[in-house]
């Protein structure tokens, strides 16, 4: 699915970036999609977005150069959070886009959550 996604905006003017988030008790492999970061943590959802839809730099990015900016990008036609996962990584993304939507949701053009809950 996330191949038909990616081929649908290849020549288009939207931006795509996934990143994935592996959380289990097993080995990531690498992901053939473009634009694609496969990570074998559970992420700090807040920080994350926050880092992609800052127009400036947390201080955490300032004293890495190498990071900083690594996530960012321009965001004008909206941003889109898909979580799927245990209901506690489900909650921690909708609180994150709670927090942000209101500052930052205008100025990218909004903030959209899908979650999908789902537990061993």
């Amino acid at each position: 699915m996330l191949m038909d996604i990616t081929d649908a905006v290849a020549n288009s003017s939207l931006d795509l970036h996934i990143s994935i988030f592996v959380t289990c008790q097993c080995q990531a492999v690498a992901t053939p999609l473009p634009n694609s970061v496969v990570t074998s943590a559970r992420p700090d959802v807040h920080q994350l977005l926050a880092r992609m839809i800052s127009p400036i730099p947390a201080e955490d990015d300032m004293e890495d150069e190498s990071k900083a900016g690594a996530e960012r990008v321009i965001c004008q036609g909206g941003v889109g959070v898909c979580v799927s996962g245990p209901e506690s990584l489900t909650r921690e993304a909708a609180n994150a886009v709670a927090r942000l939507a209101p500052t930052h949701g205008t100025q990218v053009g909004g903030i959209a959550l899908h979650t999908e809950v789902f537990s061993l």
